[in-house]
């Protein structure tokens, strides 16, 4: 057979796998499928129920998962864990105990095997049920846990495991009553910054308007109310505007509207009204900004929605630093960074940080803003995290540029547009970013000329390594999570 033509077999893989000879015995039939029913049947009765039910994850799972998922029905919970260990001693499951919490997996063969068996019981509903409720559960313990001491566990945690989120959220979306369940999934992931963490953020609106997109099931572990709904809708235009996508963002705001006019006018209309804020920031640069996102973080406050609140306290400090006086800017990045701290959040603190150097880069002095940018960026950098240096970059070259350095301003300019066009981000439709970054080119261009500065530039943007702070003696930048190199672009917004 062609390479092709095995490509096209490998989804019935116990089926090709085969290679029939002369044979004294049943042993001498070496098909794969012969091969795993011998070690299937050398399992005892619980070990193949568990075997056959961990099928249903992808990318691993850990001990909780397991015990949530696969118990009953012949399987005690009590139980679970015995079971996986002989399941680890006849190597069906791998187990990896580096990190914090062991994580077990089980080879691709191993696992479709698990389903065929899974099927042939009948019970692939079920354990598949049970599997999207358990990472429902998860997003939403995630999304209250925001903004507090284990915020970035929980990121990481949820990174870890968005293969199994995807799975849950792809057979919640076929399942029109599961279809509500899938939804707070996707709301919870978005609350909890996972898109931007992970540098997912098209993946997280693909999820929300796929959602979204199914109708009002007829019934559903979660029931899609108007508040459910209002809080997706808010979320999509929110990534929509993170991406810099005006026209989908105008499109998913009227969609907001529209909800909230059955939403009663308080708490549950809060995600409407941030994103108002949020779209007046940054779509229209319109200073009313600063009171709706002022009124959005009350409203959340009030609540009980604290991860929540915190956004919206982010983006009303940092349209104070756009938008106001040093007065009035300096008072909110002042709430912002006390908030942060008495949160004890890690991911929020550096975000207050980069608050603080926006602050002092608008309103202050240039050069006393680039110790807190650094500090924000190098923070991001080493928690893992594909959203905050994107920004951070740019900031920085923004305040470099301010003091003078030319050349290292240009060098991350080019950085930035790079981790801009891996991220999927168009600045051009994010306007006090853009019109702050003009302005910093036009700075750059001037003091260097058109010849240095696209030099400078193109080696920013074809660093390998564009994550943090800013070099001493010119651009050495150090290890990133971003592998990809960039090519020659021309250096523009």
């Amino acid at each position: 057979m062609t390479a092709e033509e095995i490509l096209e077999r490998l989804d019935d893989r116990f089926r090709l796998l085969s290679v029939p000879r002369p044979r004294t015995s049943a042993r001498d039939h070496h098909t794969l499928r012969g091969i795993v029913d011998w070690s299937y049947d050398l399992c005892t009765e619980g070990e193949r129920l568990l075997w056959n039910r961990l099928s249903v994850f992808s990318g691993g799972f850990d001990l909780e998962a397991a015990e949530t998922v696969c118990a009953g029905e012949g399987v005690p919970r009590e139980d679970v864990l015995d079971l996986l260990a002989g399941l680890v001693d006849k190597s069906i499951v791998a187990v990896n105990s580096s990190g914090d919490r062991a994580r077990y997996s089980l080879l691709e063969t191993i696992r479709q095997y698990g389903r065929q068996r899974l099927q042939e019981e009948g019970g692939t509903t079920r354990v598949r049920v049970r599997h999207s409720e358990f990472y429902r559960t998860t997003a939403v313990r995630a999304g209250q846990a925001w903004c507090g001491p284990r915020e970035v566990d929980w990121l990481v945690r949820l990174r870890t495991d968005l293969p199994n989120v995807r799975t849950a959220l792809d057979y919640c979306a076929s399942r029109p009553d599961l279809a509500g369940d899938g939804l707070e999934i996707a709301v919870n992931l978005a609350r909890t910054r996972c898109w931007f963490f992970s540098s997912t953020l098209g993946e997280g609106r693909h999820w929300l308007e796929r959602l979204l997109a199914t109708g009002d099931p007829p019934a559903s572990a979660t029931t899609r109310t108007p508040t459910l709904t209002a809080g997706a809708l808010a979320m999509k235009a929110w990534i929509a505007l993170c991406q810099g996508d005006n026209p989908a963002a105008e499109t998913f705001l009227a969609e907001c509207r529209a909800v909230a006019r059955e939403l009663p006018d308080g708490p549950s209309a809060a995600p409407v009204t941030y994103i108002e804020g949020a779209h007046a920031m940054l779509v229209r640069g319109d200073p009313a900004s600063r009171a709706l996102l002022a009124e959005a973080r009350d409203r959340f406050r009030a609540s009980g929605q604290a991860g929540d609140a915190h956004m919206a306290t982010m983006l009303w400090a940092m349209a104070e630093a756009f938008f106001g006086t040093r007065a009035s800017a300096s008072s909110a990045r002042d709430v912002y960074v006390a908030e942060a701290e008495a949160s004890g959040a890690e991911w929020a603190g550096t975000w207050a940080q980069w608050c603080s150097g926006l602050v002092e880069l608008r309103h202050g002095e240039a050069q006393r803003a680039l110790a807190p940018l650094q500090r924000a960026l190098a923070r991001q950098q080493a928690i893992g995290d594909s959203w905050g240096p994107v920004w951070g970059l740019e900031t920085l070259a923004w305040a470099v540029a301010a003091t003078g350095d030319g050349s290292r301003a240009a060098w991350l300019l080019g950085a930035a547009h790079r981790m801009r066009r891996d991220t999927g981000v168009a600045l051009i439709g994010l306007r006090p970013f853009h019109d702050a970054h003009l302005t910093a080119e036009r700075r750059v261009r001037a003091s260097l000329g058109a010849e240095e500065y696209a030099a400078a530039w193109s080696r920013g943007a074809s660093a390998e390594d564009a994550q943090g702070p800013v070099p001493e003696e010119g651009p050495s930048p150090v290890r990133s999570t971003h592998t990809r190199t960039g090519g020659s672009h021309t250096p523009t917004a």
